[in-house]
């Protein structure tokens, strides 16, 4: 494998499990020095020895995304630990308690607002920081396909979602003189815990809907977030990208 990001400081939210933790063991594998973010700490632990053990580098900033003095603490630690950050997948995301309008709980609606917006917002605010210090780097953020098409379920999950696309074209279109880029990927049925704790009739269900007829290992978007993340895509900024299985080609 190339070592496209040696020496780079790259900040990887959500790192504990799915895709997280596969982009987090990708990007340190071509030689990126890792920040890893999450609240679970156990699942932290395991993904740095993943990494180690693959000789790669990196090390935990356990982390409340939603919390600003959290995310400011985790963001100073990784840029003392490996200089300026030049890379950023934005992942950390909940589904929990999410339902449907009408019967949806505010709690819900606010505890899942506070993870997938206000947390990407707030690591990015501080990422943008260190970026702009150091002269340049991409924040990848993960949407979903439930940002982009209408759903029967998960409203809370899906506004979200359609709200850091968004926010990634500002960020695209502001920064870009400053050397930043800034994309979205927006995965379809990915096989990961949280795809698990929303159940098998939702697996099965999305299986179906997918022209692939599977649903995505979380190595294969890590593949994608790896190349937004390097410099063979320096010309791509405010893409919104579905990977998806053809699922939103039809």
């Amino acid at each position: 494998m190339a070592n496209r990001f040696t020496g780079r400081c790259a900040v990887v939210t959500g790192a504990a499990a799915g895709i997280g933790r596969a982009a987090a063991v990708h990007l340190a594998a071509e030689g990126g020095r890792v920040c890893l973010i999450d609240v679970d700490f156990k699942g932290l632990e395991e993904t740095r020895n993943y990494i180690k053990n693959a000789g790669g580098e990196a090390f935990i900033a356990q982390c409340d995304v939603s919390s600003e003095a959290s995310v400011s603490a985790a963001m100073k630690s990784a840029e003392e630990n490996y200089g300026s950050v030049r890379i950023l997948f934005n992942n950390a995301g909940t589904e929990s308690g999410d339902g449907l309008t009408d019967t949806l709980d505010l709690a819900a609606w606010e505890h899942i607002h506070s993870v997938n917006t206000r947390g990407p917002f707030l690591v990015a605010k501080y990422a943008l920081q260190s970026m702009l210090r150091g002269g340049g780097g991409v924040i990848t953020t993960t949407s979903s396909i439930a940002g982009l098409i209408g759903t029967a379920g998960l409203h809370a999950y899906s506004t979200s979602k359609g709200a850091v696309i968004a926010l990634t074209r500002a960020w695209a279109v502001t920064y870009a003189k400053q050397g930043i880029r800034a994309n979205a990927i927006c995965p379809g049925l990915v096989m990961t815990p949280m795809v698990a704790r929303i159940g098998q009739q939702f697996i099965e269900g999305a299986t179906a809907m997918t022209p692939l007829g599977r649903g995505a290992d979380p190595a294969e978007i890590a593949n994608l977030v790896a190349f937004l993340s390097s410099d063979e895509a320096s010309f791509i900024t405010g893409a919104i990208i579905p990977i998806d299985g053809g699922y939103t080609a039809q």
